[in-house]
């Protein structure tokens, strides 16, 4: 059997290695410095004139930074489908087997709020959207990625959300598939226990919301506009194709789906116009719809490049893009990796300390050294616990910290389907 990739033609018998070794090589060269210093060059160019008032050069720096945004792209485009190509064959296909085969699903209209206006409306969108955060947070938390996070096996994962476990347990050899595949796990083998990393969206601006809203009106018209679902959002980010395949089944058992793109059915390409991922939105339970996207972790580092050059590919006119697209992100990845530890090392004292619990418990003894022991221990557990539960929620507000300074403004990565659709 022949595969392409890129210009070759490889066979089954070396696509592995090939995939490997492409995709790491993708991996490493995503940030182009010299593009990027180009680019920045050219917006402190296009600032200046266009402040001088010399249009004919801001109209010619201004079609010179298209055209290196849309090479751009289309490298972040080519380097997208070798990573992956990487993830679906990294283990002969066996944990990427079912995303291909997601269904989409229609989308729903998002609830329906007073105004007599676009602005009336978007106003009371956005007070919901704030109202409802804590409790989408919460929820996403609670039933999904905490569950999967301190699963113990495959099975225990299933059993969770009532998933038939046979289908995983073994690859098509009958070999037995772990829990943790080292070939999956996150910093390269270092975040062996994270199997789903959340980054909750900011909150929208008024202005891009208004924009947005008025956008979907004119398009659509009033009576079927179906409003904006993303004012709540998050992404997962995996390493592992079969946990992000668990992830969407758990979502199907834990929530009501309310519209659902697979992006990553067309898997056989030379490049990609859009980050593929699975884009869902959700019933948080009374209408309100949010935004989760299922996607793999070197995508999402691509993705975080391309929305750059994408600013720029989308811009109407130089005013548009003065304010350069590359800013210094300043980031705490070591602060990051001490609390997921921290959190770990918790997680497994209270583990440990309620089994020491049940052992105490089952003698039945009230009083006495062993049940003042007892004693003793459950106030420890009560205290880690709580020490868990406080790290949980610094980790959680870390995440958004991290995705409003890292990824930016997620509004910003939205990619217009007029421009970018598939």
């Amino acid at each position: 059997m022949r595969e392409r990739l890129g210009h070759e033609f490889v066979t089954d018998w070396n696509k592995n290695e090939l995939y490997l070794n492409r995709a790491k090589e993708a991996i490493d060269s995503i940030k182009d410095m010299d593009a990027r210093s180009k680019v920045t060059s050219l917006q402190e160019d296009l600032f200046n004139h266009v402040k001088s008032k010399d249009t004919d050069k801001a109209d010619e720096i201004f079609e010179e930074l298209k055209e290196i945004a849309q090479e751009q792209t289309e490298r972040l485009g080519e380097a997208t489908a070798i990573v992956l190509f990487n993830y679906r064959f990294r283990d002969n296909g066996h944990r990427f087997r079912e995303i291909e085969g997601i269904e989409d699903i229609p989308a729903a209209k998002q609830v329906d709020v007073d105004g007599e206006t676009p602005e009336e409306r978007v106003e009371l969108l956005l007070a919901t959207a704030d109202w409802k955060e804590t409790e989408f947070q919460d929820k996403m938390t609670s039933e999904i990625i905490d569950p999967m996070n301190t699963a113990s096996s495959i099975k225990d994962l299933c059993e969770k959300y009532g998933i038939d476990s046979s289908e995983y347990v073994y690859d098509k050899f009958g070999n037995s598939v772990e829990l943790i595949d080292p070939l999956f796990a996150f910093g390269n083998g270092t975040e062996k226990h994270i199997l789903v990393k959340p980054r909750f969206g900011p909150p929208k601006s008024y202005q891009r919301t208004l924009a947005k809203e008025k956008e979907g009106i004119e398009k659509s018209g009033a009576d079927k506009w179906i409003g904006l679902r993303d004012l709540n959002r998050v992404t997962l980010e995996f390493e592992d194709p079969l946990m992000l395949t668990l992830a969407y089944k758990a979502l199907l058992k834990k929530f009501k789906i309310s519209g659902l793109k697979n992006k990553f059915e067309w898997i056989h390409t030379d490049t990609y116009k859009q980050p593929p991922d699975i884009h869902m939105n959700l019933d948080l339970g009374d209408g309100w719809l949010v935004e989760v996207q299922l996607m793999f972790a070197s995508i999402l580092t691509i993705k975080k490049e391309l929305h750059k050059y994408y600013d720029i590919v989308r811009a109407k006119n130089p005013r548009t893009i003065l304010s350069p697209v590359f800013k210094t992100a300043k980031t705490n990845e070591s602060l990051k990796d001490e609390e997921y530890e921290k959190l770990k090392t918790i997680i497994e004292c209270n583990k440990e300390m309620d089994v020491q619990n049940q052992n105490f418990a089952s003698m039945n003894v009230d009083g006495g050294g062993n049940g003042g022991e007892n004693k003793r221990l459950r106030e420890e557990n009560e205290s880690v616990k709580s020490e868990n539960k406080r790290l949980k929620t610094f980790i959680r507000e870390k995440m958004i910290d991290e995705a409003n300074e890292i990824l930016g403004e997620f509004e910003e990565e939205e990619f217009e389907e007029e421009e970018f659709g598939e």
